[in-house]
């Protein structure tokens, strides 16, 4: 957009529908469980991934499998943090709240 941007009517629409969509919970839920479930999905594909490698560069000793598997468990573990950090978040505030009644 080689435009000089959005004029003063443009802008306050536009701000118009940031504020209600920032005020849509339930949107809010739908595209926070989506990253969620991307980022887990990712993780679990590159666990797959590590694995291959693993046994890959255990069975044939090859350095370029070798250094790959160490650059996938990396990438894994950093991917795989946030996960279960959250995971792990929401186990311990179910923990504290305690049994259910009922």
């Amino acid at each position: 957009m080689d435009g000089a941007g959005l004029s003063d009517r443009e802008q306050r629409a536009l701000s118009a529908i940031e504020a209600d969509l920032r005020s849509d919970r339930s949107l809010d839920r739908i595209l926070r469980s989506a990253h969620r479930r991307h980022r887990t999905l990712a993780a679990c594909v590159l666990g797959a991934l590590t694995v291959v490698l693993l046994i890959a560069a255990s069975v044939t000793v090859a350095q370029p499998l070798i250094w790959g598997f160490a650059a996938a468990w990396i990438l894994t573990v950093f991917a795989a943090l946030p996960p279960a950090a959250e995971w792990a978040r929401r186990r311990w505030q179910l923990r504290e709240r305690g049994p259910r009644a009922g």
